[in-house]
């Protein structure tokens, strides 16, 4: 072995011991550190277990744990309390004529999911063998007020296009080109269309803020009404749409949207498939920083249920897949991957470990189809037989 040789092996050694430390470290490292009594306060409050935390010594096994967790759930997102105020309500969906398109057709519809309260939506089908019975997709958007329209490929400018491609942010387009119907609703409190104003900026400028605050007033939470809008959109699409599979409903999301992807499907077993991406994690850091935005709150759920992996593990034994960016600096890759084998480990419990998956992309605060589809098309139920 040559001299020159030698001495290049050593520096390539040295570089990649360098660098196993400096990720080691890295690793180590919290996403963000409080110190003195901060630290203290916070390590207090958030490092307790829930009331309804998984446990392999809960009475009467994972069954009797999933029952009681969503019933408490239930309450904690208000939902009963919205449920009462609308119990005289039936809602009512007015769809707009039809909207030819390359491969597909797109209507504009509206629905009142309670008095006084309309959701506008897009509902795109493909226009091949249309009598044939197709996967729902339901596509619930975050923090963009004109999410809804983006996820439909519908767009203000070749700007706004531009933008929601670099992303691959269209995946109500993505889900009807490859044979589903596509659902993709206004989230209340997050697009422009149906968000409460925040008159004088009271609450930061910030209206997904100012609808929590109202919520809560109210015995409410703002995912409790993105939930409750949610379910009446598939009550109508289940009971409506004769081309839809009752039972081949997905539902997906990007942050915000992959937070109420998580509730729903924790709560409704009508959806058969679950992708939240860039948004399930623990409720906070090991250190106590808060990752979702206000309008996630949901009061006491921390210790009257548990962490955000218990919630979501609710959906068990129903497939599961949660995507998240490893450049997504909106979480930390730690706590992301502790919060994951947290939900491992209770699809474990429910016999069901293989239908749970956690997958990093290499970029950002984005969608990965090319990780999401094909969890989709392996975990939906087999198409009915024609026979």
């Amino acid at each position: 072995m040559g001299l020159l040789f030698r001495y290049q092996l050593s520096v390539l050694t040295v570089i990649m011991l360098s660098q196993l430390a400096g990720a080691q470290q890295a690793k180590s490292e919290p996403f963000v550190q409080y110190t003195g009594q901060e630290a203290e306060y916070l390590k207090r409050l958030h490092s307790r277990d829930g009331a309804l935390a998984w446990s392999q010594a809960f009475d009467g096994g994972f069954t009797a744990w999933q029952t009681a967790a969503r019933a408490k759930l239930v309450e904690l997102l208000g939902l009963d309390r919205i449920a009462a105020d609308a119990a005289r309500h039936r809602p009512a969906v007015k769809l707009e004529p039809p909207i030819p398109e390359d491969g597909f057709v797109r209507q504009l519809g509206r629905i009142e999911t309670e008095p006084g309260i309309v959701v506008p939506f897009w509902l795109l089908t493909p226009n091949n063998r249309p009598a044939e019975k197709r996967p729902l997709v339901i596509c619930a958007h975050g923090h963009n007020t004109n999410g809804w329209n983006s996820y439909a490929g519908v767009y203000d400018d070749s700007q706004h296009r531009q933008a929601t491609l670099a992303k691959e942010g269209d995946p109500g387009v993505q889900a009807v080109q490859r044979g589903y119907v596509a659902l993709v609703p206004a989230t209340r409190g997050l697009a422009a269309t149906n968000s409460i104003s925040d008159l004088k900026g009271r609450h930061g400028k910030r209206p997904c803020r100012a609808q929590l605050i109202h919520c809560l007033l109210a015995g409410r939470t703002a995912v409790g009404e993105r939930v409750w809008d949610t379910q009446r959109i598939l009550d109508w699409a289940l009971a409506e749409l004769p081309n839809v599979d009752d039972d081949r409903v997905v539902m997906l999301g990007n942050s915000g949207g992959g937070v109420l992807t998580v509730y729903v499907a924790a709560l409704d077993e009508r959806v058969a498939v679950a992708v939240p991406n860039c948004s399930f994690t623990s409720f906070t850091s090991s250190t106590g920083f808060v990752f979702h935005c206000d309008c996630c709150l949901v009061p006491r759920i921390q210790v009257e249920i548990g962490d955000m992996p218990d919630i979501g593990a609710l959906a068990a034994p129903r497939p599961l897949l949660a995507v998240h960016g490893r450049k997504d600096s909106l979480h930390s890759s730690n706590d992301v991957e502790s919060a994951m084998e947290r939900v491992q480990e209770i699809y474990h419990e429910a016999g069901a470990a293989n239908r749970f998956r956690f997958v990093w992309g290499n970029e950002g605060h984005k969608f990965y189809p090319d990780l999401m589809w094909p969890f989709i098309r392996k975990h939906l139920p087999p198409e009915p037989s024609t026979n």
